[in-house]
C-alpha cells in the first residue's frame, strides 16, 4: 500500500528536476538567441551609422570590440555556472576558450575573482561583461566625442537626427542587454536554488525503509527466488532518484547536462559569420 505515495513523490521529484533542466535550456537558448540579434543589429545599425561625424572612422573597430564582447558573455555565464573547477586545474582552459577574443588584461579582468574593497563580495564577471557591452552599445550610438569639432561643422538638424538614430539604436541594443541579463539571471536562480533539502533527505529515507522491509516482506513471503525481481524493482525507483538528481543540477560537467562549451561555440561561430556578412 506504500508503494502509490512512494511513486508519487518520486514522479513529483524528478517532474520538478525535469522542469528544472528543461528551464536552464531555455535560458541559455534565450541567451543564444539574443547574442544572435545584438550582434546582427549593431553590425548594421553602426556600418549605416559610420557617417554619424561623433564615430566617423572608428565604426568598424567599435563594433568588432563589441563582437568580442558579445562572444565573451556566454564563456563568463558558462564559467560563472561552474565555479567548483579551480585556477590550477582550469585556469589555462578557460584563458584558451577566450583566446584571441580579449587581450591579456581584459581576459585577466574576467576570468580572476578579486575582493571589492577587501569586503567578501567576489567579482562577478558576467556583470562585468554586461557593463562593457552597454559601454560599447553607447558609444556605437552616440560616438564617444574624439571626432572634436566636427559637429560644430553640421547643422543643428543634422545634430538632431543623429541623436535620434542614436537614441534609437540604444534603446534597442540596451533593451537585447537587458534580456541577456534576464537569461543570465534565471539560470543563476536555478543553479542556487535547489529543491528543499528537507524534502529530498525525507524521500530518501522513505524510500529506503521503504525498499528495506519491501524486500524483507517479499523474501519472508516468496523465499530467496524473488530476489531478482525485487532487486529490479529497487533499482527503477531507485533510478528514478538517480535520474532527478542529475537533471536537477544542469550545469555540472556530466555527460547527462547541458554542453554550455558548444553553445558559447555557436555564439562566436554566429556572431563571425554576421561580421563576415555584414562585409566586415
Amino acid at each position: 500500500p506504500l508503494l502509490t505515495p512512494v511513486s508519487f513523490l518520486l514522479v513529483f521529484r524528478l517532474g520538478r528536476a525535469a522542469v528544472r533542466f528543461w528551464d536552464s535550456r531555455a535560458a541559455f537558448g534565450k541567451l543564444v538567441e539574443i547574442c544572435r540579434d545584438i550582434a546582427s543589429t549593431a553590425a548594421v545599425a553602426c556600418k549605416h551609422n559610420k557617417h554619424n561625424n561623433n564615430i566617423n572612422s572608428n565604426w568598424g573597430l567599435l563594433h568588432d570590440d563589441f563582437a568580442r564582447w558579445v562572444c565573451v558573455f556566454p564563456i563568463a555565464t558558462k564559467n560563472f555556472l561552474r565555479p567548483d573547477l579551480s585556477c590550477a586545474k582550469d585556469g589555462t582552459t578557460r584563458r584558451g576558450e577566450i583566446g584571441p577574443l580579449l587581450s591579456e588584461e581584459d581576459a585577466r579582468e574576467v576570468l580572476t575573482p578579486v575582493k571589492n574593497g577587501g569586503g567578501s563580495m567576489e567579482f562577478i564577471a558576467p556583470i562585468h561583461v554586461l557593463d562593457r557591452l552597454r559601454e560599447c552599445a553607447y558609444v556605437l550610438s552616440f560616438g564617444d566625442g574624439s571626432a572634436g569639432g566636427a559637429s560644430d561643422r553640421v547643422s543643428e538638424t543634422v545634430q538632431l537626427l543623429q541623436t535620434q538614430k542614436g537614441t534609437a539604436i540604444y534603446r534597442q541594443l540596451s533593451g537585447q542587454i537587458d534580456t541577456l541579463n534576464g537569461a543570465w539571471g534565471a539560470m543563476e536562480r536555478i543553479a542556487a536554488t535547489p529543491l528543499p533539502f528537507v524534502y529530498v533527505v525525507h524521500l530518501r529515507t522513505f524510500l529506503l525503509l521503504y525498499l528495506f522491509l519491501w524486500n524483507l516482506q517479499g523474501v519472508g513471503s516468496n523465499g530467496w527466488k524473488s530476489i531478482p525481481a525485487l532487486l529490479a524493482a529497487s533499482w527503477a525507483l531507485l533510478g528514478i532518484e538517480a535520474a532527478a538528481v542529475e537533471c536537477e543540477r544542469p550545469y555540472q560537467l556530466h555527460a547527462n547536462h547541458l554542453s554550455l562549451g558548444k553553445m558559447c561555440v555557436v555564439v562566436a561561430k554566429n556572431v563571425a559569420q554576421t561580421m563576415k556578412t555584414v562585409g566586415y
